[in-house]
């Protein structure tokens, strides 16, 4: 777990470095919006509907003029991810643990479960 946790920092920390936003920034950019975006995006194939990536994006913007400050923004929400991963440790996960796992594998399930029956029900509709 712990290389697991040392790719994902590394690839965020490089990613901060390239872009010029904190490492909080990019970290929260990359879990509440970009990989909540491509869940949303695979639901919506899924479910043949086309209004719920139109409502995140919209939910986002608002977001983003309503913060002031969205390097005092993420700073915050990254202390309060941190708070609710050190929660885990009632279960026995450490930080590094319960990172790895909410961040990477739960995620990775979630995709693969969604393209699972999207394929699923791809197939379905071209019987």
């Amino acid at each position: 777990m712990n290389e697991a946790f040392k790719i994902v920092y590394n690839i965020l920390k490089w990613i901060s470095k390239v872009s010029g936003l904190t490492y909080h920034e990019v970290n929260i950019i990359v879990y509440f919006i970009i990989i909540p975006a491509i869940f949303i995006y695979i639901l919506e194939k899924n479910l043949k509907i086309n209004y719920l990536n139109i409502s995140f994006g919209v939910l986002v913007l608002l977001t983003i003029i309503i913060v002031p400050d969205f390097s005092v923004f993420s700073t915050s929400l990254f202390n309060k991810s941190v708070d609710f991963l050190n929660w885990f440790s009632i279960i026995g996960l450490n930080y590094i643990q319960a990172s790895v796992v909410v961040c990477v594998i739960v995620p990775i399930i979630i995709v693969a479960t969604l393209l699972y029956y999207y394929k699923i029900i791809k197939k379905k509709n071209v019987l």
